[in-house]
Parts: C-alpha cells; sequence; structure tokens
C-alpha cells in the first residue's frame, strides 16, 4: 500500500479523489541472464515451472564471459552468458516453447520474451 502522504498529494496535485484507485506498484527485476529467472520467479511458478527452471540449470550453460559496460548507466559489470536477450535451445525446443507448454502460464512466458527484441527473434515470439 503506499504511503497516505504520497496519495495526499497526488490527489491534491490532480484535483480528484483516489480513493476507488488501486495502486499497483512494480518491482524492479534483475534479470540480465537465464541464471537468474529463478530469482524473479514467485514459489509457485518455480514449482509450477520445475522443468524448465531444471532444463537452465543443467542443460543451459551459465558462464562468466566478460567485462561490460551498460550503454545508458555507464555501469561496468561481469556478465553471465546466456544472457536472457538471447533465447537458448535446448534438446531442439527454445525455454520460451517449454515455458509455454503450461496451461496458465502467461507471466512466466512474458518473463522469459522480457527482454527479447522483435531482432533476431521474431520466430520464438510467433
Amino acid at each position: 500500500r503506499p504511503d497516505v502522504g504520497v496519495m495526499r498529494l497526488l490527489e491534491v496535485a490532480l484535483d480528484t479523489s483516489l480513493r476507488r484507485v488501486v495502486v499497483v506498484e512494480l518491482q524492479e527485476m534483475d534479470f540480465d541472464h537465464w541464471g537468474r529467472l529463478a530469482d524473479i520467479m514467485t514459489q509457485v511458478e518455480q514449482v509450477r515451472n520445475a522443468r524448465l527452471l531444471d532444463t537452465i540449470k543443467t542443460k543451459v550453460v551459465l558462464a562468466e564471459n566478460r567485462f561490460e559496460v551498460h550503454p545508458v548507466t555507464r555501469e561496468g559489470k561481469w556478465v553471465f552468458y546466456p544472457p536472457s536477450t538471447e533465447m537458448p535451445v535446448v534438446d531442439g525446443k527454445t525455454l520460451l516453447e517449454v515455458a509455454a507448454e503450461l496451461e496458465h502460464n502467461e507471466q512466466v512466458v512474458s518473463l522469459c520474451c522480457a527482454n527479447l527484441g522483435p531482432a533476431g527473434h521474431s520466430e520464438a515470439l510467433n
């Protein structure tokens, strides 16, 4: 629940009542490589997606390869591979396909797509 003072300030700024407004707070996630997927999933998602997480843990090679500098923040850090901007293929299936096999798994499928751009991933996103 947001701070009451912040809500009051927002009401004054907007000149309207916010009593019926539901505030959804987003949590920043650090999903720069596939090894972190389990860290940003809920416990229920982790249980339901045990096969996906096991595939990542046992079959996706997670390696610390090089020091990179973020183009916007200029913050440098060691980057683990494969990054979440790439879609690994394991046993002929992408991780996205493994996640999509479960019914009602939209949130995890969304996480798998979160850092993919359309260039080079249009087939996986279809």
